[in-house]
């Protein structure tokens, strides 16, 4: 069905019909008109807005987690040497008693290292006996030796005789060497008996520093093995505690003494920890006020203000180009029942909030060597102002010398015809 409107023709005393798409062609063709009776705004593509007065707040989202503010870190024995594998680990949020085991040690390596070192300790026992019963044997030979070589010299003295009656020069003259030898003889046994004392007992206190370096190995292994356990200090709820790359700890990790597995933490009084992009941390600082909700209670607010912030900004995760501040927020009051450590959150930091403040969007701001402006319109064109800039937000500015309520500024650079 085609509607049908009516249209006085003025001048003509009559009246005629047209259908909708005539009428459309007629209001199209006053639209044009009037397009060409818009101002100079329009035909230059210039965009303006109003400056009015407002207030002014810039909040800083942050996301994160819930932690306990007091907790007590459940570590590796301090006494525990080298590094150890992670072979069990409770599961997290289990609650715990004092004394309860919570991490266990790979005992393997440190079993095969004991076992391998009163292996050689064992074996230089048997090393210092088999010396042992060899000097035995050498000192005996020696003392043998010595005995032996003293009775042929007392036979060489007692039947030696120098009358050439009865023997011969040259038999006179072995006789003498003899006796020369045999004297030589028993100087070498004595000197082979005093240094083979004094060697024998070098060795044997080797062998026993060489022992003594085992035994402390087996010492540390067995101490060891006596720390694989890590138990809970106290009643309370186990947590994982991330550690410098923000990973848990998983079964198969490498473990020092000193090293943080978890917290049991006091959970009667809470507060969160949360992360904001570098690029949003403008007007961040310790004392800020902030409201906190829980991912799972999000109709649910809690005021807090930011108590501890890192001076400088750090990837949440490795190999991560984005850089994020830590803080802080210490909760005015918290609630047991929903309120648990890990649970995630959202934060708003109250950064800034003006009363009454005349502001700008940052594009419509342009500075250069110091100085400021905006594009005021006037009746003759837009003309540069020079302002005097406030604080600041990611889209807003506050404008606190040059303009008022009421004045009408560009948000882009007019053309040059434009201004004055």
């Amino acid at each position: 069905m085609i509607a049908i409107f009516t249209l006085k023709q003025t001048g003509m005393g009559t009246t005629g019909w047209v259908t909708r798409g005539q009428l459309s062609k007629a209001l199209a063709l006053i639209g044009l008109l009037s397009l060409s009776a818009c101002s100079q705004q329009a035909t230059d593509g210039v965009l303006t807005m109003d400056v009015q007065r407002s207030d002014f707040n810039v909040e800083i989202p942050a996301v994160g987690e819930l932690e306990a503010s007091q907790s007590t870190a459940v570590t590796v024995p301090s006494g525990l040497r080298g590094p150890q594998s992670l072979a069990w680990i409770l599961d997290n949020f289990t609650s715990v008693k004092a004394g309860d085991v919570v991490a266990r040690m790979d005992p393997t390596r440190e079993t095969y290292r004991l076992k391998m070192e009163q292996f050689d300790f064992d074996k230089l026992s048997f090393d210092s006996q088999i010396q042992a019963e060899k000097d035995r044997t050498i000192s005996q030979t020696l003392s043998t030796g010595t005995e032996m070589t003293s009775r042929e010299k007392a036979l060489a003295e007692r039947y030696f005789s120098e009358d050439e009656r009865v023997y011969t020069k040259i038999e006179i003259i072995d006789q003498m060497r003899n006796q020369d030898y045999l004297v030589a003889k028993m100087h070498y046994f004595d000197w082979g008996l005093d240094k083979h004392g004094s060697q024998a007992q070098a060795e044997q206190e080797l062998i026993k520093l060489r022992q003594k370096g085992h035994s402390a190995k087996i010492n540390r292994f067995e101490n060891n093995l006596n720390q694989m356990e890590i138990t809970a200090p106290h009643d309370g709820l186990f947590v994982y505690q991330a550690g410098w790359d923000g990973a848990f700890p998983v079964v198969g990790d490498m473990m020092w003494s000193g090293f943080p597995i978890g917290l049991l933490p006091d959970t009667s009084v809470m507060q969160a920890k949360l992360f904001v992009q570098e690029s949003e941390a403008a007007g961040l600082s310790i004392g800020k006020k902030a409201t906190v909700y829980l991912d799972a209670y999000p109709d649910r607010a809690f005021m807090g203000k930011v108590t501890q912030l890192d001076a400088l900004a750090k990837p949440k995760e490795k190999d991560s180009p984005v850089n994020y501040f830590q803080f802080t927020i210490s909760l005015d009051s918290t609630s047991a029942d929903i309120m648990q450590p890990g649970r995630q959150v959202r934060a708003q930091v109250h950064s800034l909030n003006l009363k009454d403040v005349v502001t700008v969007p940052n594009q419509a701001l342009f500075q250069k060597e110091g100085q400021y402006w905006v594009y005021l319109k006037t009746g003759k064109g837009f003309i540069k102002q020079q302002v005097t800039p406030g604080s600041r937000s990611l889209n807003r500015t506050v404008i606190t010398e040059g303009l008022v309520s009421g004045d009408v500024i560009a948000l882009t650079t007019p053309p040059k015809r434009s201004r004055v």
